[in-house]
């Protein structure tokens, strides 16, 4: 019996997932462990260290402002490959710093790596190789950056505690060129370049189900559910972005040492693999409204227990790790299933590029809130209150926006 050759778009989702473990993973979710070292070695505010997230949120924000461009000139293999390069760049500049001008440095050229090399190229990625299972391979695509979360966190504490600060940047900058290269050698732009078509492409006129199918399939998005739904990739950026990079500065503000904030890091980073992979299951069999209603619940109880962590309790620390983790993949998600529910395929990718530019302008606005708060008020605390207060909001506008969507194809 001849063996049967796995599909290479699965190839293509893996490579993607290192994408992912670099551009979002390393950048964002790992980078928070080292955010209290660097303020405490370095003598810097909290607010100078939330500017730091500030500044590369502002330069990601900027990447996506011209990510059109940016992949017109280069392909999507290229200009991917060039933005897990600039991790391992900005990595070994933070090795190098002494100064908080340089650390500003190599916070900005991370910025390029995440607006240029996030969900946006795996999103049209995902978009050209998969018909079926295309919320389930984005999602898989999306665990990178959980993966991160489990990996780095201990392993980078116990770097910066036995080796040094500098030496545990060094290292993950080897770590990440390592992988830069793996994705250059892999990741195809297109199923033409292996001769294949699209998975599920010979399904594609007697297979359809109903949650792959949209809501409507005939225009863009009209200029009220622009405002809705911008509003949801704003506060989704906001609290996914600036609430995960401050959440070991939340709980070491908290009276949790290094050592036990990392495990609660890797420990939400497990959730969000899980969660990411529930996601695309849930989300390919219910569909995307009711998947984001879900999710979005979720992830409001997450933040809402964050607010509780001056309680010190075990059990409330297990179940915000649980929440935080399975509600988080609606916020890296989400975009792409809404671009995929609510408008035509033929604006996909120009509507996935606009929420995610609208996401990475959230995080930006933003990204020095936490710590200016903390400064005046003493704690992390009241941030995350604003940040359940966002979810709540982005909650009541996915459910509006859906309503209004399909009111109009009635």
């Amino acid at each position: 019996m001849p063996h049967k050759k796995i599909y290479y778009g699965w190839t293509v989702c893996i490579v993607s997932t290192m994408l992912i473990f670099i551009t979002m993973g390393t950048i964002s979710n790992g980078f928070s462990v080292y955010l209290p070292y660097i303020i405490n070695q370095n003598g810097f505010t909290y607010s100078q260290g939330s500017y730091l997230v500030t500044l590369r949120c502002l330069i990601a924000f900027f990447s996506m402002l011209v990510i059109g461009f940016y992949y017109k000139i280069f392909s999507i293999r290229t200009g991917a490959s060039i933005a897990a390069f600039c991790a391992g760049l900005a990595f070994f500049i933070y090795s190098i710093s002494d100064t908080y001008v340089s650390f500003c440095i190599a916070a900005a050229i991370s910025g390029i790596s995440y607006g240029f090399g996030s969900m946006i190229p795996v999103s049209i990625l995902m978009n050209r190789w998969f018909i079926q299972r295309k919320t389930l391979a984005l999602s898989i695509c999306a665990t990178g950056s959980g993966i991160a979360t489990i990996v780095l966190p201990s392993v980078t504490t116990l770097m910066i505690e036995y080796l040094s600060l500098n030496q545990a940047f060094l290292i993950e900058a080897v770590f990440i060129l390592i992988l830069t290269a793996i994705i250059y050698i892999f990741l195809r732009n297109s199923p033409d370049e292996k001769g294949l078509k699209p998975y599920g492409f010979e399904y594609m006129e007697t297979f359809v189900s109903e949650a792959d199918t949209p809501v409507t399939n005939s225009r863009a998005f009209s200029k009220k559910l622009w405002i809705l739904m911008g509003f949801v990739s704003l506060f989704m950026g906001a609290q996914a972005n600036s609430g995960f990079s401050h959440l070991a500065v939340l709980y070491t503000t908290e009276g949790f040492n290094s050592m036990i904030v990392s495990y609660i890091i890797t420990g939400v980073g497990v959730m969000i693999v899980v969660g990411k992979l529930i996601y695309g299951e849930v989300t390919d069999k219910i569909g995307g409204y009711k998947s984001s209603i879900l999710f979005s619940i979720v992830l409001l109880l997450g933040n809402t227990l964050c607010c509780l962590a001056f309680l010190n309790s075990t059990l409330i620390i297990i179940l915000n790790i649980i929440f935080l983790g399975i509600g988080y993949p609606i916020a890296t998600i989400g975009p792409a299933v809404w671009a995929s529910d609510l408008a035509s395929p033929d604006h996909f990718s120009t509507i996935v590029k606009r929420l995610q530019v609208i996401y990475a302008a959230g995080a930006l606005i933003f990204a020095s809130i936490p710590g200016m708060l903390a400064d005046v008020l003493g704690s992390f605390i009241p941030a995350y209150i604003l940040f359940s207060v966002c979810i709540a909001v982005a909650l009541l506008f996915i459910q509006l926006s859906y309503r209004n969507q399909t009111s109009e194809t009635i």
